[in-house]
């Protein structure tokens, strides 16, 4: 290298001159860099404020903000008197920490080993104040000592093996819940002093729960309903059938805090909440009660199969107390269908809906209308006499068990004369006669808004033939639910208007006003239950006379079976108003095959005097034996041993019924005119 000085001392000379311009350079680029930046983070925040701001704000919103869902309560059910049926209670779930319970020491309970101390431990958590235990005491105490048990053997496994290979030690386990209110204060107070007693905390922080509660217990069941298990939907009765309105939503609360957690202003619904909608019945609870008690008695004392009943106000239409003995109490639906047993629970459900039957006797009112209408009067005469009646080369022959003391139409249905109907029944004609059971509403729908309910069935009248014509005069050959029935009697006892049954009261939006069908004359209507009357006064319901001036009709039929009917399985039943002039309410009972024995399958020796009892009792007779027990002892009991035997009339003694004979024909059977050749008639119809 070779070093050239003139070159080196003219670098020397411009230096600093260079230097300095370099500087300057510098520091104009940096002045113009930081400037920049500056605007731009001036731009990008007016930006921010002035286009972005609703965005950054639900940002910030967003990151202070906690959210929780906030609890709706279901519906509330009430009966016609404000009385709450059915309503949701918050309550508060609680657990035991086995595991931590198991590490108490022993000094502190006195005990002389593990096992000892969390004995004691667990009886003294058992005993807390306020607490309902998940099951008996002893039961409870067993699984938290088996839990106990087996966390001892994880704790023992885990220490043996690998980590990715360790179980999960239960520090959770539920025993009971405590009521809202005095009581959860009572037994956090309890639960605090058992914590410092033992030096560790054994029970969990409580967590809210809301439970359906039914204040009057399995009263009311079948008609009220009950929850699934996940409270989504009812599983029959009103908390299924109105769900829709019953249901709640639950809401999102959000609220907005520091980080600390502290509210920074009011919560705020994100989801708004809705309660379910309460319901107001036409049931009385009350009613409801005496209804299911007498049913029971019934039940009891005729030793029948199934007894339904049924209370209404016949003016309007509205089911004061409907019940079916024995019926599901709360809670055995679910069970039923949790062991794969759901055929077990339609017997128990409500008859009135599901059950049709032949209804025998108690069609006679219905023919006795038509009759009137046709211009008979209730003095005309009518054949008693033994009759055989041929059509198209066959025959039968109608007979009753004893002759008519009343020779007259009157007399035909106040001492339920099969022969005597049959005549009336021929003299109107299929025309007259089907035109009357359908008017009536038989065969057909009622309306009820409570679920589904069968249909029956009423032959066409193109199908009808002289054997269908005086079968069903007396109430064969024809399938009608309960309900039809008491609803056409309501027609009778109102004046002749065909009204709608229903359980929800008429003033609510939901239930679609219906208005009244006239069926009959007011003045033919007040004629029948004259003579319905003269059936409790002297005819054949003469033995349930009773104290509240009753009207009513007996009615016992044979059950169809396979090629003709049983002879000893019967459905007995009776219809009475009261009083009669101006019947204010009606009721029915239904008794499925009662015993036979001392002819207790006659309904006037079974479901008619539980209609008496049932209908002094809602029209608070001062006699009445049930309201007086009620009043005494505020609540429904066993009232069988105070019921007077019921009298059989001397003159009936053959044990029949008004229904068929041995025959080959079945209740509806299209195909063929195969018929009995008799049937006899006894004053149990």
């Amino acid at each position: 290298m070779i070093w050239n000085p003139a070159a080196i001392s003219s670098v020397r000379e411009k230096t600093p001159e260079k230097a300095r311009s370099d500087g300057e350079i510098i520091i104009a680029v940096i002045f113009i860099l930081v400037g920049t930046a500056f605007l731009a983070v001036l731009l990008r925040s007016g930006w921010m404020q002035l286009v972005d701001s609703e965005h950054w704000r639900t940002i910030q919103s967003t990151a202070q903000a906690r959210s929780n869902w906030s609890q709706a309560s279901r519906g509330k059910i009430y009966d016609r008197q404000g009385i709450v049926l059915a309503e949701d209670r918050l309550s508060w779930k609680v657990g035991f920490d086995p595991y931590s319970a198991s590490l108490v020491r022993e000094e502190r309970t006195g005990g002389i080993d593990s096992i000892s101390a969390l004995e004691r431990v667990i009886e003294k958590t058992l005993l807390l104040p306020g607490l309902q235990l998940a099951g008996p005491a002893e039961e409870v105490a067993s699984k938290i000592l088996e839990v106990a048990s087996r966390n001892d053997e994880i704790l023992h496994f885990n220490k043996s093996v690998e980590k990715r290979e360790r179980r999960s030690l239960n520090q959770y386990l539920y025993i009971g819940t405590v009521k809202a209110g005095r009581e959860k204060l009572d037994f956090l107070e309890g639960k605090a002093e058992l914590h410092r007693e033992l030096g560790r905390p054994v029970i969990p922080a409580l967590e809210p729960i809301v439970t359906r509660q039914y204040p009057h217990g399995d009263t009311g069941t079948l008609v009220i309903g009950e929850l699934r298990g996940d409270r989504k939907i009812g599983l029959h009765g009103i908390e299924l059938e109105y769900n829709h309105l019953l249901l709640e939503r639950r809401g999102l609360r959000r609220q907005q805090t520091d980080i600390s957690g502290r509210p920074l202003r009011e919560a705020s619904q994100a989801v708004p909440r809705i309660h379910g909608e309460d319901l107001h019945l036409t049931i009385g609870i009350q009613e409801q009660a005496i209804l299911e008690s007498v049913l029971a008695d019934t039940y009891i004392d005729t030793e029948a199969r199934s007894v339904s009943g049924i209370v209404m106000d016949p003016r309007t239409g509205e089911i004061l107390a409907i019940a079916t003995y024995p019926g599901l109490l709360r809670g055995e639906l679910q069970a039923l269908y949790n062991s794969k047993r759901e055929s077990e629970a339609f017997p128990k459900m409500l008859r009135w809906l599901l059950m049709t039957m032949e209804p025998g006797s108690v069609v006679k009112p219905f023919l006795l209308t038509a009759a009137l209408e046709a211009g008979m009067n209730l003095d005309d005469p009518v054949d008693v006499r033994a009759k055989s009646q041929r059509f198209s080369g066959k025959s039968r022959t109608f007979t009753d068990s004893h002759l008519l003391r009343d020779r007259t139409v009157r007399g035909a249905v106040v001492e339920s004369s099969n022969i005597g109907i049959v005549d009336i029944g021929l003299k109107l004609g299929d025309k007259r006669v089907h035109g009357i059971l359908r008017k009536f509403g038989l065969g057909e729908k009622t309306g009820i808004d409570l679920g589904r309910e069968e249909t029956g069935f009423v032959k066409p009248l193109d199908r009808w033939s002289w054997y269908t014509l005086t079968s069903a005069s007396f109430g064969y050959e024809i399938q009608v639910t309960p309900l039809q029935l008491i609803r056409a009697y309501c027609a009778i006892a109102n004046g002749g208007q065909l009204i709608r049954p229903h359980i929800l009261r008429i003033d609510t939006d939901r239930l679609e006003q219906i208005q009244p069908v006239r069926v009959t004359d007011e003045t033919i209507a007040y004629t029948v239950r004259h003579v319905m009357r003269e059936v409790v006064l002297k005819g054949t319901a003469k033995g349930v006379l009773g104290t509240i001036e009753m009207a009513g009709k007996t009615g016992t039929a044979k059950v169809a079976i396979a090629g003709g009917y049983s002879e000893d399985r019967y459905v007995s039943s009776f219809v009475g108003f009261a009083p009669w002039q101006d019947p204010e309410r009606i009721a029915m009972v239904v008794v499925e095959e009662p015993a036979t024995h001392d002819y207790l399958y006659y309904a006037s020796r079974s479901a008619a005097p539980a209609v008496r009892e049932i209908l002094e009792s809602v029209l608070h007779s001062k006699v009445n034996r049930v309201q007086q027990r009620l009043e005494q002892v505020l609540k429904i009991v066993d009232l069988g041993a105070q019921k007077e035997p019921s009298r059989v009339r001397g003159l009936d003694r053959l044990p029949r019924a008004d229904s068929l004979a041995n025959g080959p024909r079945s209740n509806i059977d299209d195909q063929g005119e195969g018929e009995p050749d008799r049937w006899n008639h006894g004053e149990g119809n």
